[in-house]
Formats: C-alpha cells, sequence, structure tokens
C-alpha cells in the first residue's frame, strides 16, 4: 500500500493512514483452494477492482481477525490438496490419454475430452484404443473413479492440458507442409467458454514458436474477458515421450515448463511435480516451444544424414551397416546413428515441417530440416526402385509379383501398433502400382487395423510368406528375428527375395535356406545360380 502510495502521489510526506487499506481482502483460515477461487470474484467485483492483478498474496485470518497465513497462489499448489484439483485433458490421441491416465495414477482427478465419440465409448467402457505398455491397467484402475472421458467440456475444471493434434498439411502450391492449428483453435475457443479466475492453461500439443503468447493468450482472453497472468495462467510444457515407453517416461523425462509469467510456472511445476521428479524452468514459452522442436528435429536430422549415406552406398553396392559400424568403432566422437527404410511415425515426419515454417519467416533459402526430411522420404522410392528392378533381374514380371509387407507399424522397438505415417504405408503405396499383390504383417496392429489404411493382412506368420515372391522387413519388431529363416525362404517362391531394411537377418542363413536373394538396406548378395 505504501509503496503504491508513494508511486502514484509522487511525494513522501505522505500518512500512512492516508495510503493504507483499512479493510484489505482475507479469508477465513481453513478455507479450501476451491473455496477460496469461488469467493475470490465476488469479493473483487464488490471492491468494484476487475482482476487479482494486486492479489499476489492471499491473507487467512483467524475469527478474531488475526492474519494466520500469507501464501502465494501458486503456494497453494504446493500444499498436497493440490492432487484433488480438477484436471482436464482436452485430445485423448496418445499423448492426451497416457497423459490423463498417469495424473489421474498420481492423484488426481482427470477428465479427459474428445470430439471422437467411439474413443470415448471405448474408454468409458474400459477399452484403450492406444497400444501402451501399462496403459490399461491404470485404464482398469481408474476408470470411474478419479478418471473418465466425455466429449463436452465440464464446467468445474481448475487445470486444462491442451494435447490436440498439429499436424502439417501440404499445399497445393507445391510449398513445403504447413502445421494447421485447427484443433487447437476449437480446443482454446471452447476452454475460452469455461474459464474462471484461478484457472491454469497447459499447452502440450507441438507448435510453431509464439504460438502460446501470439494466439493461445489473445484467443482465451477475448473469450473469457479475463486476464492471463492475473486471473488465469498459461504455460507451455511439451510432451517428448516414446512410443512404447510413455508411461515410464512421464514418470521419469524432466518436464521442460516455460509460463507466461513466474507465477503460472510455479503452478504448473507443482502440478507436474506429482509426476516427474524433475522440473526444467525456462525463461519464456517461447523457449518452451523451441525446445519441442528442437529435440525431434535434430532427431530426424541426425537419422537423414545416415539415410542419405546410406542411398550413396548403394550406387557402389556397398553394405552400410558395416561401413557405419566400421567408422563408429573405438570412435567415441559423435557417432553415426544407422539408416533405415525411411523415418515414420507422427511427430518426427510433421515437427520438423513446423520448424522449417518458423525457420522460413527468417532464414533465406531451403531449411536445413527440409534437408532431412527429403533424405528420409527419398530411402521410400529407393526401396520401391531397387525392389522392381531385383524382380525384374531373377527374370519376374512385377507386374504378376507377389509382395509381403512386415511391420507396418511406424517402428518395432519400442514395441507399438501406431500405423500413421507409417514408412511401410508410404512404401507400400509407391509399390501397389508395380506388382501383382501386395499384403501386409504387423507384429501389434491387427489385420482390422491394417485395413482401416487399405491393406490386406496376412492373418500370421510364417504360413504368410507361402507363395510370396519377395518379402520385405520394414520396421524392427523383436518378433521378426525370432523367425525361422529356413522356414521363409523355403516357403517362398522360386528365387525368393527378402528386403531386410533393419539388418534383423545373417544375410548367409537367407542365401544358404534356398537359392534366393538378400537385399540390405543399400546392397544385394544372391545365391542364385548364375547363367
Amino acid at each position: 500500500d505504501v509503496r503504491r502510495g508513494l508511486l502514484t502521489q509522487n511525494r513522501l510526506d505522505l500518512k500512512a493512514s492516508e495510503v493504507m487499506n483499512a479493510d484489505p481482502i482475507t479469508f477465513p483460515e481453513g478455507m479450501s483452494f476451491r473455496e477460496l477461487l469461488e469467493a475470490l470474484p465476488t469479493e473483487l467485483a464488490r471492491r468494484q477492482r476487475k482482476s487479482a492483478k494486486f492479489l499476489s498474496k492471499i491473507i487467512f485470518v483467524n475469527p478474531e481477525g488475526v492474519p494466520t497465513l500469507v501464501l502465494d497462489y501458486h503456494q497453494l499448489w504446493e500444499q498436497r490438496v493440490a492432487t484433488h484439483r480438477h484436471v482436464v485433458v482436452v485430445g485423448l490421441g496418445y499423448v492426451g490419454l497416457t497423459l490423463a491416465l498417469v495424473l489421474a495414477d498420481v492423484g488426481y482427478l482427470v477428465t479427459g475430452v474428445d470430439v471422437d465419440e467411439n474413443r470415448v465409448s471405448d474408454l468409458n467402457a474400459g477399452r484403450s484404443y492406444v497400444h501402451e505398455v501399462g496403459l490399461p491397467e491404470l485404464l482398469r484402475e481408474h476408470l470411474g473413479k478419479n478418471f473418465h472421458a466425455t466429449t463436452t467440456l465440464p464446467d468445474d475444471g481448475d487445470v486444462f492440458v491442451i494435447s490436440v493434434g498439429t499436424p502439417v498439411v501440404r499445399p497445393e502450391s507445391g510449398l513445403i507442409p504447413q502445421p494447421s492449428m485447427t484443433a487447437l483453435e476449437s480446443s482454446a475457443s471452447a476452454i475460452g467458454e469455461k474459464l474462471r479466475v484461478g484457472n491454469l492453461v497447459v499447452l502440450r500439443s507441438t507448435v510453431p514458436i509464439g504460438t502460446s503468447r501470439d494466439f493461445m493468450v489473445n484467443r482465451l482472453e477475448e473469450i473469457s474477458k479475463l486476464q492471463c497472468g492475473s486471473d488465469f495462467h498459461l504455460a507451455f510444457a511439451p510432451e517428448r515421450t516414446a512410443e512404447g515407453k510413455a508411461i515410464q517416461e512421464l514418470r521419469s523425462l524432466p518436464q521442460i515448463i516455460g509460463g507466461f509469467n513466474e507465477d503460472s510456472m510455479e503452478s504448473t511445476a507443482a502440478l507436474f511435480r506429482e509426476m516427474t521428479p524433475t522440473i526444467v524452468r525456462v525463461g519464456s514459452l517461447e523457449a518452451a516451444e523451441m525446445a519441442k522442436l528442437i529435440n525431434n528435429t535434430f532427431r530426424d536430422l541426425i537419422f537423414g544424414y545416415a539415410n542419405y549415406v546410406s542411398q550413396i552406398a548403394s550406387a557402389y553396392n556397398l553394405d552400410i551397416h558395416e561401413v557405419i559400424r566400421a567408422a563408429n568403432q573405438g570412435y567415441v566422437r559423435d557417432p553415426v546413428p544407422l539408416p533405415s527404410p525411411g523415418v515414420g511415425g507422427p511427430c518426427l515426419t510433421k515437427d520438423p515441417y513446423i520448424f522449417a515454417h518458423v525457420a522460413q519467416q527468417h532464414l533465406p533459402g531451403t531449411t536445413l530440416f527440409e534437408v532431412g526430411r527429403t533424405a528420409n522420404e527419398g530411402m521410400h522410392d529407393q526401396v520401391k526402385d531397387r525392389l522392381v528392378a531385383q524382380l525384374e533381374a531373377v527374370g519376374k514380371d512385377p507386374r504378376h509379383a507377389k509382395v509381403l509387407v512386415c511391420g507396418l507399424a511406424f517402428k518395432g522397438h519400442p514395441e507399438t501398433g501406431d500405423i500413421r505415417n507409417s514408412t511401410a504405408l508410404d512404401i507400400i503405396d509407391l509399390v501397389r502400382p508395380e506388382v501383382g499383390t501386395i499384403l501386409g504383417y504387423d507384429a501389434v496392429a491387427t489385420t482390422e487395423e491394417l485395413a482401416e489404411f487399405g491393406v490386406e493382412a496376412v492373418n500370421s506368420l510364417p504360413e504368410g510368406f507361402a507363395d510370396m515372391d519377395a518379402v520385405l522387413f520394414l520396421n524392427n519388431h523383436r518378433n521378426f528375428t525370432r523367425l525361422d529363416v529356413f522356414e521363409m525362404v523355403r516357403a517362398m517362391n522360386d528365387s525368393p527375395i527378402i528386403f531386410d531394411g533393419w539388418n534383423l537377418f545373417h544375410e548367409q542363413d537367407i542365401l544358404k535356406a534356398a537359392p534366393a536373394v538378400y537385399m540390405g538396406l543399400s546392397h544385394v548378395v544372391s545365391s542364385l545360380p548364375t547363367s
């Protein structure tokens, strides 16, 4: 009060009684956090104050009016009562569902919201549509207790965590894919309608740098008529888990947080501290947004390097795995990763383009992130071209050939059944017009899930190898390494071709099983008789 009086009246001969608040805002000791938030707007309105901007301290008094406790907003979060707050997770895809159930597991009351009625129905019936170790058990344990799913936002949420998708869309003009913010815009508008004083909004979706401040703050303030940083708090706290290890990593990976202000930061830190032991605070919303983009784009870039040199090795029929292992052996500086038939999945196929979209606003020419994506996507055409050429080389007409693709999920280890944006789907689309028949098999995804992506599936292995001219292994699921290669090769048609995109087998085992062709990622060897 004294400081404000000096600043506003600009003189030093003030009497304390002239500036001291004779009727301070206080609350009775023992009041719950929810009761406090419900009482605060009424108290502010009575005093004709629009927001809690100057109410950073909460004063609790006993029945005699004597102060007994003074807390910051974020200190309230530090109390154990915080675990009883109502967290609303918006978007129940892979990212949102795993987070929602881990938050429920540490004690929060969690409502999951998704526009997909089938998803909501499945979850409330105890069925998980996400293949993730430990997830079905968490759903069974918490469903109907401190977790439930719905298609509508509740009115009494305390925390709103946004985890909706931000896909990229390739424009017709031929420009690089651009991020689509449609789902994020809808979510922000819906939350704005429900926002109350004291709420916290946490953005978890991958977004271009500046989205949290330039879009989220403006949209929420516009709709709610509340002020960010005083009436409600906002932070960006990116998801960085790997499919197949999400439950484990949500509890162990450091959580990066960038807050709109210090109170936003501390409120969000208190939320996640119940779940993970390490909180990494950064100085702004933008810093947290960029950190997420750096992680995924860097991974895509180094994989792109490996795949680029693999394409060069192919021109010399060199085994790129042998070459890279030789380059890495005993050389501790910056080991080169091993290549693959391509880099797929819902994140690495998207986030580099989001980062490229940001980079283009500041740097001229083609971005480095586009170069990495081009190298990784270029593997798909190379696999198709080499397969067609090899079918012709063994005297088979590709138009009548039968091809089996094994490993439709975007990765095999850690295990997942997620087929979205997988390398296998892209390669199938390229190969299908060139061959007579193409079928698929995945160790995790069901035949029904493959059918949703337009792939006819074989039911099992090794039965699925029968009468095939070529088999392509496009992910590294460990079950494939347990196959009897002799049984596999001998079940196929004469002059069989095995494309081993992940170096799963010993090439000599393939060649000894029967006269056959072994195609590595960048080299070909054959045990077929020469004419």
